[in-house]
């Protein structure tokens, strides 16, 4: 699929996911602007919170749309592809601002 644009999506939202220990998964976004306690004091704010599964080692793969749109990179989450869980994602606009690019 061809990236032509990135966005923050809106909950409700159908959203795809690749990585790279599991491949390609699908699911909803369910929240924006999450807050996630890692562990050992690491708590990321402003997380797209979603249904999509993933599993260690897809960290960083990307979360897009259908249309093409990029909304994010997986981040990390709770329970696995077997039996389904939670997922969250850095917004790639953010990314994409910090660093001065853009998608075209």
């Amino acid at each position: 699929m061809d990236i032509t644009s990135a966005a923050t999506p809106a909950v409700g939202t159908t959203v795809i996911r690749d990585g790279s220990t599991t491949g390609t998964h699908s699911g909803r976004v369910t929240a924006l602007n999450a807050t996630v306690n890692y562990g050992g004091g690491d708590i990321v704010s402003g997380l797209i919170q979603t249904t999509v599964c993933a599993e260690p080692g897809d960290s960083g793969g990307s979360l897009y749309g259908s249309n093409g749109t990029a909304y994010g990179l997986t981040s990390g989450g709770s329970g696995n592809c077997s039996s389904g869980g939670t997922t969250f994602f850095q917004p790639v606009t953010e990314a994409l601002s910090a660093y001065g690019v853009s998608v075209y």
